[in-house]
């Protein structure tokens, strides 16, 4: 990284120092003698004002420093303008803090003349955003009000106040109310009351002025555009089997230029993360990767996808310089070649037959082909059948089951003595093949109904000319293979044991496992990143768009 792409690193890094400073010296540090002397000819308010107004900017300042980082010229010029606030907050209290006071004005300096590396837009926002800057906001003024009372004007009190007594002034005094306090002095309990107001209206401020903010909302393809994916990639003997997942609700698209070929997105974290292959015609692959990585220098957003193929990720490698690392294998079944003879599918064959023998039965058709009654019914035992586990996905996986805009999706359906058991679902992979969706059954339902499912299903695609038919993806699955391995090191088997603690938690190994009784073919996905740098950030997107990490949005200007 050159000298002049670290600048918004390191004044970001330089701005949250500052607004840590500005908290910390004014609610850790107690008021000197020579400033209450000096306190008794400025009016209580102003005193007051400039105090809780330090504080304040300190925690404007911390928000704002990350998206300095990102280089977003909306925070550029917050800062500026907190920075002065700042600076004229302190002209009257030069006696506490001098040097937070030259520090404010160097980061003004240096904001000043490197202002043309802050140029990224605004980053989508949400209606909750309000919602968590009031979180963050009055949490931190809380604590900053207690610190002040035990640290600041620990001498301002009679008595020795219990923590929770001081906790109610600091909420009462919040909104103008005394608390249960009682103060040494009329004046000092008047400074008190009008800082912990004045902290309180900032508590009010910052979700306020999230709210009113302009900026546009988290977009997504509009219904024509997913209609057209789905007419590009139907008509794409070449497709990859994660093309249907584009349509997702929650994604948003880039096209090239005459809109024959596209990639689905979603921007996470500040990361604008592709899920697996761009799709449409394969010459203009590179025209959408250039679309995507301009949208992306525009808001200074760090590139990434998520759950590439070997085909999609050489063109993302050598048309966007990404690096890539391999997070795991599709299971990818050969409809012409699979049978249930052999010693390999022994296990298989045996969990059919016996599943049978107790009363199971499977049958697989088109969506559109169920009566109206079973589609209510499958719709309520899908939902039904997580659990209280949240749906989780974004490469792999559709957010949505069973509408009827999804009319040629595929449904194999077990059933015991009439009553639904299980479901496989099944979305179309170009003109030929199907991808699974979701895999779920009834949880007292027995041992083998998934293989009986699998099987129906792979017996129905031979019958009616499909070629593949993929799976679930199994993760880390060539580190479990190389571990099973006699030649395996420490290393590989202690990484693998890792792993598996982790399956407690994820399916990881059991899938792998259950996926490679099937003797598939494996296609490997990758996470593409721009640098090792960002591979931490790539990843956290990632994990969080597939809904295996759930927090707050992180405040973004």
């Amino acid at each position: 990284m050159s000298i002049r792409n670290s600048v918004p690193l390191l004044i970001g890094r330089f701005t949250y120092l500052a607004g840590m400073a500005d908290i910390l010296l004014n609610v850790l540090r107690p008021v000197k003698a020579h400033a209450k002397q000096f306190d008794r000819y400025l009016p209580i308010f102003v005193d007051s004002a400039a105090f809780a107004t330090s504080v304040f900017t300190g925690i404007v300042l911390i928000i704002l420093a990350r998206n300095l980082i990102r280089r977003k010229r909306r925070a550029w010029s917050l800062t500026i303008a907190i920075l002065i606030l700042n600076i004229a907050s302190d002209f009257f209290r030069l006696h506490y803090h001098p040097v937070q006071l030259a520090g404010a004005f160097t980061l003004l300096v240096l904001l000043l003349i490197f202002r043309n590396e802050f140029y990224a837009k605004s980053d989508p926002t949400t209606k909750l955003r309000p919602f968590y800057g009031f979180v963050f906001t009055f949490l931190v003024m809380f604590i900053a009000g207690i610190l002040i009372l035990l640290n600041r004007h620990q001498d301002a009190f009679t008595g020795s106040p219990s923590l929770l007594n001081i906790a109610i002034t600091v909420l009462l005094g919040f909104v103008g109310i005394s608390g249960p306090l009682k103060f040494a002095s009329e004046r000092m309990s008047d400074i008190v009351s009008t800082t912990l107001t004045i902290l309180g209206f900032f508590i009010v401020v910052v979700p306020f002025g999230m709210y009113f903010r302009r900026v546009k909302p988290i977009e997504v393809m509009e219904d024509s555009d997913r209609e057209l994916v789905k007419k590009l990639i139907s008509h794409d003997a070449e497709q990859d089997s994660l093309g249907y997942f584009a349509t997702r609700r929650d994604k948003n698209v880039i096209w090239s230029a005459n809109k024959k070929a596209g990639i689905a997105y979603r921007v996470q974290n500040g990361v604008m993360l592709a899920s697996g292959d761009p799709f449409g015609e394969f010459s203009l692959w590179p025209d959408a990767i250039d679309a995507f990585l301009s949208e992306a220098k525009e808001h200074a957003w760090t590139p990434g996808v998520m759950g590439a193929s070997d085909r999609g990720g050489e063109v993302w490698v050598e048309k966007a310089g990404l690096l890539a690392i391999d997070i795991g294998d599709e299971a990818i079944v050969n409809v012409a070649k699979f049978t249930l003879e052999g010693r390999s599918m022994g296990n298989v064959r045996h969990m059919v037959n016996r599943i049978g023998r107790k009363g199971y039965s499977a049958s697989t058709c088109r969506w559109h082909e169920l009566d109206d009654v079973t589609k209510t019914e499958l719709r309520v035992l899908a939902k039904k059948w997580r659990y209280g586990v949240p749906e989780r996905g974004f490469s792999m996986s559709m957010d949505r089951f069973g509408e009827d805009s999804d009319s040629e999706a595929f449904i194999t359906i077990t059933r015991q003595e009439g009553e639904i058991k299980g479901l496989l679902y099944f979305v179309p992979w170009s003109t030929h093949s199907l991808s699974l969706d979701r895999m779920q059954r009834e949880r007292g339902a027995d041992s083998g109904v998934n293989e009986l499912m699998i099987v129906t299903s792979v017996q129905y695609a031979q019958e009616h000319g499909f070629k593949f038919i993929s799976l679930n993806f199994a993760a880390f699955r060539s580190l479990f293979e190389r571990a099973d391995k006699i030649s395996a090191g420490p290393i590989t088997r202690g990484t693998r044991n890792f792993i598996r603690f982790l399956s407690n938690f994820f399916q990881v190994e059991s899938l792998y496992r259950f996926n490679a009784k099937f003797d598939p073919e494996w296609q490997t996905r990758y996470v593409l990143y721009p640098k090792p740098r960002d591979l931490p950030s790539v990843t956290w997107a990632a994990l969080r768009a597939e809904k295996f990490i759930s927090s707050f949005r992180s405040h973004s200007v």
